[in-house]
């Protein structure tokens, strides 16, 4: 029996490094688990609930094991299956006392996040809450760290979810198409051989190494002192969100010429100046946020585990002016995007996953001793469309992340039909009084309105007899890239297309960013130092599409008034919009040059 065991044991999916560091970091007090709540527009049935689960995540084969670390950690964790998984074990119900309002739910949410898993099963749970007032359910979903990252955890509430209210059924997950072969006819180990020993391949590594640690040194060469909204953690959590809707992000992003992720950090710099000043502290200069970078390839939608680097970046709570506040950020992430810190973090846990297993809990330990940053922001592009659960209206989707490494507030962002959502998970010992942050988060994002007159723009009621479409401006079948082409490929086919957005599309068609001419003139090298086209296409050629590319973006549907979509692109700023079909896939785009263009016709009409 024991040598069957061990045998399992040795034949089982290894974890990754950086997976294995979440097990490593966890503590009884500090359950790294991430989530997210759901709140449906009726109940549903329990039972008919798990039969869906059951059927949406049977493929998912990493929801029937468990991690199994060895003795002494001589070895990287391995996923090991489950011989006695049920479903059942996994959801459960939950049942809110009266009225059921807000502050019974968030009790709820308080208490169920801050319990850890259960480390003899898979480690994630499920709960149906019912009993919200208006016959308003809630789903609160945990899955440890290990097993996911936000973009991965996602795609999973996706698979959970429906795209129409009909469709209830179950299914295999839709998957990314697997990446073809570098160079076809060659097997894959002979290509990897001569990758290795190409001379520009070990230039090019050496230069990353080099760019690696002179980038890591400047940013973990002074640890920032601790904050008061840090220290050791308690075993609570105390849970707060609030939902905006996403057009005033990229409202504000197109009058400050910025990314949405950049306002989001603003914001979030904003509400804690108001926490600190609220409570009679100074607001520290140097906060400094953990912003993860998604590395994650589209076919890798439905692996499981961690694909992420990471920015180091500075929140300026101590400048008063909403403007400067953001001005700081957009310098201060262009900066770090330009000195290529989240690339030098991805090749530093590449060399971090080659040492020794042991090494692993060690190295996790002495993070913890002088932290490096003293609050997370993580953002992630959720569904663009509206999700049901049995026929139920996902009216909101909110994301939990957890807290570690004397972090006493963290906060997670998730874009979801036309919502951004903005939570807030706290220590109460440390940061109390959790509720009032997002009152301050929407006093925040309202000052930044105003100082950027980003205030939403009347729309003139449509006159009679036919409506224009976005379908009859659109441009069909425009030019995409994908998320890991290079900027030079961009550069060029921007170019030689005479075009300034360029979609972003995965393999499937689906469109998950966009890159305009204004993102690459602020990527790449100013005019005055590179004259030569092919010096700056040489200097593109580092960096990808996947890391300048806006993933919170302004969509169209075809039947959409041509007047709506317009108008949004009046209030953004903005001088394109994808055009999405049901299904997630482009359909085309509309820019202004289409409007231009039937305006033209328009008044040429009406002259004949």
């Amino acid at each position: 029996m024991v040598t069957s065991s061990l045998a399992s044991y040795f034949a089982a999916d290894r974890l990754s490094a950086l997976d294995a560091s979440f097990l490593y970091l966890e503590r009884s007090t500090e359950p790294l688990h991430v989530g997210a709540v759901m709140l449906l527009e009726g109940s549903v049935p329990f039972e008919r609930f798990v039969s869906l689960l059951g059927e949406r995540l049977d493929p998912l084969r990493r929801y029937r094991q468990r991690p199994v670390r060895p003795p002494l950690d001589l070895a990287l964790p391995r996923w090991m299956d489950d011989p006695a998984f049920d479903v059942r074990r996994h959801v459960h119900q939950v049942r809110l006392p009266a009225p059921g309002g807000e502050a019974e739910l968030h009790a709820v949410v308080d208490r169920l996040f801050a319990t850890p898993c259960d480390a003899a099963m898979p480690l994630w749970e499920t709960y149906l809450i019912e009993g919200l007032a208006g016959g308003r359910a809630a789903v609160l979903t945990k899955v440890h760290h290990c097993m996911i990252d936000g973009v991965s955890g996602a795609k999973v509430l996706e698979v959970m979810t429906d795209p129409g209210p009909a469709a209830a059924g179950g299914g295999e997950p839709e998957r990314g198409i697997a990446a073809p072969t570098a160079a076809a006819g060659l097997p894959g180990g002979l290509q990897a051989i001569l990758d290795v020993v190409r001379p520009s391949a070990v230039i090019e590594g050496a230069r990353g190494l080099f760019d690696a640690a002179r980038a890591l040194t400047s940013t973990f060469g002074a640890p920032p002192d601790p904050t008061v909204l840090n220290g050791a953690l308690g075993a609570d959590r105390g849970v707060a969100w609030t939902a905006f809707p996403l057009d005033t992000f990229l409202a504000v992003r197109g009058a400050a010429g910025c990314k949405v992720n950049d306002v989001v950090l603003a914001v979030i710099a904003g509400a804690l100046r108001r926490y600190f000043i609220a409570r009679g502290i100074t607001p520290p200069a140097g906060m400094r946020s953990l912003v993860p970078v998604n590395v994650r390839r589209g076919e890798d939608a439905l692996n499981l585990g961690n694909r992420v680097s990471a920015l180091f970046a500075t929140l300026p709570v101590d400048v008063a002016d909403p403007v400067e506040r953001l001005a700081r950020v957009v310098k201060e992430t262009r900066a770090l995007k330009a000195a290529g810190q989240s690339r030098a973090l991805e090749t530093a846990l590449a060399i971090a996953g080659m040492m020794p297993a042991p090494s692993g809990p060690l190295l996790a330990r002495l993070g913890t001793l002088r932290p490096l940053v003293h609050t997370v922001c993580t953002n992630i592009p959720g569904p663009r469309e509206t999700r049901f659960v049995l026929g139920r209206r996902v009216l909101e989707m909110h994301p939990l992340v957890p807290l570690a490494i004397g972090m006493g507030v963290g906060f997670a962002i998730l874009s979801y039909d036309g919502l951004l959502s903005i939570t807030a998970t706290s220590d109460p010992a440390l940061v109390p009084g959790v509720a009032e942050l997002p009152a301050m988060l929407r006093q925040s994002l309202d000052e930044l309105i105003e100082c950027t007159g980003s205030a939403p723009v009347r729309v003139p009621a449509a006159a009679a007899g036919h409506t224009t479409t976005v379908a009859d401006l659109m441009t069909a079948d425009p030019v995409v890239i994908g998320p890991h082409d290079t900027l030079a490929v961009a550069w060029t086919a921007m170019r030689e297309r005479r075009i300034r957005h360029l979609p972003v599309v995965e393999r499937d068609g689906k469109v998950v960013g966009l890159v305009t001419h204004r993102d690459l003139l602020a990527a790449s090298q100013s005019s005055l130092t590179v004259v030569r086209e092919d010096e700056r296409v040489r200097f593109l050629g580092a960096a990808t599409a996947s890391e300048i590319m806006e993933t919170h973006l302004s969509i169209a549907r075809p039947d959409e008034p041509a007047a709506d979509a317009g108008t949004r692109m009046v209030r953004q700023k903005i001088g394109c919009i994808p055009v999405v079909a049901e299904d997630g896939r482009l359909a085309g785009i509309v820019t202004e040059e289409d409007f231009l263009r039937w305006a033209t016709d328009q008044m040429a009409a009406s002259a004949a």
